[in-house]
This record gives C-alpha cells, structure tokens and sequence, in this order.
C-alpha cells in the first residue's frame, strides 16, 4: 500500500523513528527494499501530438514517500556547497542564482556585439533527453573528483541501487523493468546531481584553447547553462565549431550526454548577412534571426528583445482575458483570474528582462484589465483603488508596473553585495568604472549621461530608482551611502572629487568619514584608514565641498530608505512591491464622501477597522463584494441615474417626500428604510444582550470603534 505525504504528515511521532531506523538499515544494506525503489510512470500526451507515436507521451514519474524524504535530506545537505562548487555560468537549481542572471549576460553580450567592429554569434544547443541518458558510473566519478566523500556517495548510490519502474495505464500497471541510467524524475535530489554532471563539460569549454570566446567590457565569455539549455557565445564561429563538436563527442562518449545538431541553432550578432561560415552547414545547424531561451524570445538586437517579448505577452494576455469574459464571472471571480491567470504571464517578462517594456504599455494593460473587470461597462471604482491592499480598502489587484520595478530594482541587491557571484556582475562592474557600482545610484548620475556610458540596461535601473524615490516621495538627500568620488552633487573646482591616496586606502563614501556626531576629524580618518598626512588639505577641500553642496557634516546621517529592503534575502521582489504599495497608500476621497452624510454623527472613521470588520462579513467572497461595492457607493441611485437620462427624475422612487435620491437618502433617510435599520437595532440588541445603537457609521460602515463587542459576538455582528 502506497501513503501519501499527507499520511506521513499527520502521523510523524509515529513514524518516523520506524523510518529512521528503516533508513539507516537501507545504508547498511546498500539498497533498498524491492517494493520501496519502484517508480510509477504515467504518460501525458503531448499538445498537437500524434496519439499512436510514442514520443507523442511524457513520462511523468512518481516514487515512493521513503524514497523522496531520503533524497530530500541528502539535497538538504548538498545544496549549500553547491555555490562553491559550480561556476557562475550554471544558475539552474543553485541557491541565490536565477534564470533572469543568463539572460541579463546575454543582453549584455547582444548589446555589446552591436557596437563592436566584429561579428560574434550565439549557438544554442538542444540535448537529447538530457537528464535521462546520464550514465551513472561517469556521475560517482564526478561526485569523488569534486571532493565528495565516500559516505555520501554511497547514501546516493543507495537510491541508484536496482531501482525499477512501471508504467500505469487507466488502473492496470506493467510489468516492472529495470534502470540503468539517467537521473530520477520526481526525486529531489536529481537536479542537483544533473548540474554537477554538467560541470565538467562546462570546465572543457572554458579550458579549451582551440574555442575563441566573446569578449566585451574586458570580461571573457564562453559558455552559460541552466539545466540542460546550453549557450556557447563564438567569436570566430568556423574556427571555433570544429572544436566545440569534439569537446561535446568526448563528453558525451564518458556521460551519456548527446546534442542534436540538428536542432541546434547559430544566431549571428553584428552580421550584415545574418549568414554564417559554412562549417555551420556542413553540422546542419541552423542559422536564425530568433531562438527561443528560457521562455524569453532572443533576437540579434536589444531593442527587438523588448519590444517582440513585451507585445507577445500583451497579446497573449487580450485573448486570454477575452476567453475568460464569461457573464456568468463575478466581479471577485474576475479578480481571482488576473491573479491566478494573468499575474504569471506578465510578470514572468518583467523578471527576465531587465529594461522597460514599449511607451503606453502599462496604460494598455490597465485598460485591458478595467475592460475585463467591469465587463466592457463603465468602471465605478478606479483600478488604483482596487490595487490597493485589502486592509487599506483595496482588493489586492496586481499593479503591474510597480512588479516591474520590483523586478528591477531586485538587481541593486548584487551591485551592494560586492561578495555577490553573478555572471553579470563582472561585466557591469567594468561598465561604470571609475564609479564603484555599489555606489552608482548615489552617485546623481543624469539619464543622459549614463546611456552614452553604461547602455540601456544600467540606465533602465537607475531610471526606475529616480521614479521609485519620486513615487515614495523621497527627496533627494544625503546619505551614509552618498559616494564621496565621482559624485556630480560633489565637486571641487567645477568637477567630481577624486583623490586616490584615500580611495586606495578603503575610503570611498561618507559613511567611512562621519561617525555618532557628524563628520569625523581628520585625526581620526587618518588612523582608521592610515592616510598621508599630507592629505590633509583634500580633507579641508573636501569639507569645503560639503558645505558647500549642503552635506551636513556638523550632524549625524542615515541609510537611504531603501537600503535596508535592498539588501535583504528571500522573497525581495514581494517586499520591495510592498514597499512601493505602500507608498501609493493615500487617503481615499471615499472618507471625505462619508463625511459630509455623517454631519450628524461622529464622523471620525476608522477605516482600518471598517476594512478589517468587512472580512467578517462573510465567507461568500460575493457576499463580501456586496458590501465593498456598498462602502464605495457604487450602486445606482436615481440620482445618478437621472444624470445618465436613465430616469425621468432624481427624486426618491420609494417614499412620497420628493426627496432627492442621492445613495445616503436611498439607504439611510428614506423612511421606510429607517423603519429596517430600527428593527435590526432591535433585533441585534436582544440577539447579543446589548445596545445597539442606531448609527449610520455602525451599521452602514461596521466602524465598530465605539462599540465594546465580545470575540463570540463579533461574527454574529458583522456576519
């Protein structure tokens, strides 16, 4: 009998000291029990396919419980050497390295070949069911030259011991059959085991003195993996092909490891032919203007990247929204399918793409997406009022363009980390020298300026932290953090400061010359730093400067506001979005609406209580929309209506009084209105042995502040 995780879950204290003793008897053993290393393959067919082929089906594999929690417990342990074990071109299942690093290189290296005066070309390979054809002898013998001992790599030989494998079709399952090679789906130990394997190719490719790699901004090139998507960067492509052809044989003779040259593609850069050498041919390898790579269409210039990628998804996200414009969808309902549906697509652009998509496109999403929400009717409630958060009246929907410069800014995160081990750091750092590239964004460096210098993907950071500390009304300041060198805020005789006895000695920004009570003395710069006494009189220039430029020096200062976010860990794209979110948190004209109805009782709203209180209105999240749609008043009154010429007069339809139908009157005034709301008062109050009052605040918003309820009550209350 089978368990499932769930199982192993509830019933842990139980289990597992049988489990671990069950374990450690498997490593005695060598291998473990015949039904426990059983793999249960199921076969999905393939979009578009031919049913009756067998390549038409992908295997999906799934093992047993004992089997995953052991693997897990080896990756757990394998997982944090990982770093120091493979070089930066690998970034697929490595902790802290991500997709979006290959293809911020790449741009990189596109960018760079359009400016050059020689042609470069890009080859992306296709591997054969790479992770199945890994032969398992080749990889003990990469686990024991990286240093692994021989403990360990018998735990993992354990799992690789006589496995089997069925194949379940409908209910009926085949007979088991033995493997003998690859690395096991489903196991969470198989990635990390397939990366080290590729290490050593990725070693023979940078050693290789035949291969003539890319060269730009006095950084060198050769190879970038994730998993099995390879890219080989070529600057002589006939030179260098043959070459490469006979590193990939020699590994593949010892690994198992085989590329289709047929499916390979060369995409030339800075080409005016778009052709290349005939040794391409001869390997029939094709010659591209477009490759697709980690989701990302790639093109031979940046600008086509963005604007291909971009409109793609744009489109993409039309049709969608079109098949989902059900009738039958509720307004929370359409909100839980950009959410789920639409959030993904998008932002999956903006994190692999470092720079801002067409002019109007964010403009063009919003309206799709009122368009979508409202079903094609006019909107009653603005979209940034809907992306406000839950607790601050909104309803949570994405703000696409503050994801964007979540996804942008996360990249200041590895210029602050000067440890930090990300292919593209190297070719960014040489890119804005002299400037330190941790201290490029204090540095007041104009958009103008740095597009000539550093390129678009440099200038599209600094642009969206001007726009970012703009929108968080940050002013511009001076911080620890404030770069002394290089500074265009900073300038001595009309120009930026430079005096390089100080910056060879580690001072570089103002934090290393002020402490608790403002700008140190020199006396004391001097014996931290050991400086030349001799620099003395920089260091009277430079406090002249700061005057001057009106650097406080006399006072203490402080981090920028967002370095502390910056240079956090995990999960900082959803806490700089936060961030941003915040900032958008201003007060809602709805307070003032209210107000003006509520002269006659206490008008002092807490909105905060109002919107948590709407939580508990319901489970039903239609039930709840109800109430959202009630507190933003976006129901029609026949006021309103009037002005739409949908009625033949503003006044009231349900009273005699000809009183004007505005929304207050409508559910608050209207006499026969009062008689409902004095009945629940009535009915409240004997319900919950306690006073009511009758409040409009109170039971029209749930603005419960002036009212002492019991935990027990309040779901009785406001549900």
């Amino acid at each position: 009998m089978v368990y499932p995780p769930e199982f192993y879950l509830a019933f842990w204290p139980q289990i597992g000291p049988l489990l671990l003793e069950m374990i450690h008897s498997t490593i005695t053993k060598g291998s473990f029990f015949n039904n426990s290393n059983i793999a249960i393959i199921s076969l999905l067919l393939k979009k578009g396919k031919e049913p009756s082929e067998c390549s038409s089906y992908r295997p999906i594999s799934i093992l047993n419980a004992d089997i995953k929690l052991f693997a897990k417990v080896l990756a757990s342990r394998l997982e944090p050497h990982l770093s120091t074990l493979i070089h930066v071109d690998q970034t697929g299942f490595i902790k802290n390295r991500l997709a979006s690093d290959n293809v911020r290189r790449l741009l990189h290296i596109i960018e760079a070949s359009n400016t050059a005066d020689f042609s470069n070309g890009i080859l992306s390979l296709d591997a054969e069911k790479a992770f199945d054809r890994l032969e398992w002898h080749f990889l003990w013998q990469v686990l024991y030259h990286m240093g692994f001992g021989h403990n360990f790599v018998s735990m993992i030989q354990t799992l690789y011991n006589d496995p089997t494998a069925t194949v379940l079709t409908g209910i009926i399952c085949s007979k088991q059959f033995p493997i003998s090679r690859g690395s096991r789906q489903g196991c969470p130990l198989s990635p990390l085991l397939f990366v080290l394997s590729l290490e050593p190719l990725a070693q023979a490719v940078r050693q290789s003195v035949s291969h003539n790699p890319i060269v730009i901004h006095n950084t060198i090139h050769f190879i970038s993996l994730y998993a099995d998507d390879i890219l080989l960067f070529l600057h002589n492509v006939s030179h260098s092909l043959p070459h490469i052809l006979s590193i990939f044989k020699d590994f593949g003779q010892v690994s198992g490891y085989k590329i289709n040259w047929g499916k390979s593609v060369l995409l030339p850069l800075n080409s005016s032919t778009g052709q290349a050498p005939a040794t391409v041919a001869t390997m029939n390898i094709s010659v591209v203007q477009m490759f697709k790579y980690l989701g990302i269409s790639i093109f031979p210039t940046v600008s086509a990247i963005v604007t291909n990628n971009y409109n793609k998804v744009l489109a993409e996200v039309q049709n969608s929204l079109q098949k989902w414009s059900s009738p039958a969808l509720s307004f929370h309902s359409r909100i839980s399918v950009i959410k789920m549906n639409i959030l993904p697509r998008i932002n999956f652009v903006g994190s692999m793409l470092p720079l801002a998509p067409p002019k109007g496109y964010w403009k063009k999403i919003n309206l799709l997406l009122s368009k979508f929400i409202w079903a094609g009717k006019r909107p009653r409630i603005k979209i940034s009022v809907l992306q406000r958060p839950k607790k601050s009246g909104g309803l949570g929907l994405p703000n696409f363009q503050l994801y964007h410069w979540a996804f942008v800014l996360r990249s200041l995160s590895i210029w602050f980390d000067t440890a930090s081990c990300v292919s593209w750091r190297s070719i960014e750092e040489n890119i804005v020298k002299p400037h330190r590239l941790q201290d490029l964004i204090y540095s007041n460096i104009s958009i103008k300026q740095s597009k000539v210098k550093f390129g678009s993907i440099i200038t599209e950071l600094i642009s969206t932290w001007n726009a970012a500390e703009k929108y968080c009304r940050i002013s511009p300041n001076w911080y620890l953090q404030s770069p002394i060198f290089f500074n265009s805020h900073l300038q001595l005789g009309g120009r930026p400061i430079y005096f390089s006895s100080w910056a060879n000695n580690g001072v570089f920004t103002l934090s290393d010359i002020f402490g608790a009570e403002g700008l140190c003395s020199f006396l004391d710069v001097q014996k931290i730093f050991n400086l030349p006494g001799s620099s003395f009189f920089f260091y009277l220039q430079l406090r002249t400067a700061m005057h001057t430029y009106g650097v406080p020096w006399n006072g203490t200062l402080g981090l920028h506001p967002f370095h502390k976010v910056l240079t956090g860990g995990k999960g900082l794209v959803s806490i700089i979005y936060a961030v941003l979110l915040q900032a958008s948190d201003k007060p809602l004209s709805l307070d003032r609406v209210w107000k003006q109805d509520l002269t006659s009782d206490n008008n002092n709203l807490d909105w905060h209580l109002i919107w948590q209180n709407l939580s508990l209105s319901s489970r039903n999240p239609n039930h709840r929309m109800i109430h959202y749609n009630f507190i933003y008043r976006s129901y029609y009154t026949p006021r309103s209506l009037f002005r739409f010429e949908g009625l033949p007069s503003p006044n009231c339809t349900l009273c005699l009084q000809k009183s004007l139908g505005t929304f207050f009157h409508m559910v608050w005034e209207c006499p026969g209105v009062v008689v409902f709301w004095k009945n629940v008062c009535s009915v409240l109050s004997t319900l919950l042995s306690q006073e009511i009052p009758y409040s409009p605040t109170l039971i029209l918003l749930n603005d419960s502040s002036g009212l002492n309820l019991p935990a027990k009550s309040k779901r009785l209350f406001f549900g």
